[in-house]
Formats: C-alpha cells, structure tokens, sequence
C-alpha cells in the first residue's frame, strides 16, 4: 500500500474545493463534511491503486462526487432543493447580488449543465480533470461548459424581463 503521508499531503490542498463542492451538490453542510470525510476514507483504501499517470485531483473529486450522487440516490432526490444553509458571501465589486435569482436559474439547467458548472467552479476542475472526473472527451467538456453558461445566462435574462 502507498504511505497514507502521501496520500494526505495530496488531498489536504483539495479539501476547501472538495468542501464548496460537496456542499453545493448536497444541500445541507452536514452531510458535505461527512461526504468529504466519507470519500477521504475510501480514497486513501484504494490509493494503493491510484495509477499516477493520472491527475490525482480528478481521482480524488470522483470519489467524491460518486459518494455525493450516491447520497442523493439514497435521498431519492430527482429535484433541485433550496440551497438551505448555504449562504455564500457576495462578491464585494457586486455588493447586492443576488444569489437566489442564481439559484434559481441554476434549477432550471440540465442535470449535466448543472454539474458541470458545480464541478467547474466550486470544485475549481481544470478542463483535464473534468474530463476524467465526468469520463467525457475535452471537446464535450468545452461543449458543455459553453452551452451551460449561455443556458444559464438566458435564464438570468429571462428572470430580469
């Protein structure tokens, strides 16, 4: 097995992305620490078999983001809840932004443009490391992210109309 100290000093940069990530995937803070927790714990059983070719953050927010979608399974949870008690600060060049019109704009993408977007800047995944989180060519990874982001922009829009 590979020493635990290597596998720690990896992980230990991602854990405030792996945080963020988890948090806004599941809704309630709770259970993103105990998912971060949960996927530490089963990424350090199987770093043994971590193949360093690859990028270990990829690895590692696979992990994870396979716990989370497993949690939500068990919730049983085909829809977008409120985000609860997540309350992130507003940027300060915008200081009445408003992040439920955000949220709710976000609710009405696709699950995929959805997680991309969540993977892309609350996990802050490279183009790489989305591909091989997402197990998707880069070219569907820019694809995706493109038509996200206008998907999300027109919802925005529509909401100002």
């Amino acid at each position: 097995m590979a020493a635990p100290s290597a596998y720690a000093l990896a992980l230990r940069p991602l854990l405030p992305a792996a945080a963020a990530y988890a948090r806004v995937l599941l809704r309630n803070r709770h259970d993103a620490e105990d998912a971060v927790q949960h996927a530490a714990l089963r990424g350090l059983e199987q770093f043994n078999r971590f193949d360093t070719n690859r990028s270990f953050k990829a690895w590692w927010f696979t992990i994870l983001r396979n716990h989370c979608l497993d949690l939500l399974r068990v919730r049983q949870s085909a829809r977008t809840e409120p985000l609860g008690d997540l309350d992130p600060p507003a940027p300060e060049q915008e200081p009445e932004f408003d992040w439920s019109r955000l949220e709710t704009a976000i609710t009405r993408l696709s699950p995929e443009h959805r997680e991309i977007l969540r993977l892309r800047y609350f996990a802050d995944l490279s183009y790489r490391d989305l591909a091989e989180t997402l197990q998707i060519p880069p070219g569907t990874v820019m694809s995706r992210l493109h038509l996200a982001r206008l998907a999300l922009r027109r919802f925005l829009s529509e909401d100002e109309i």
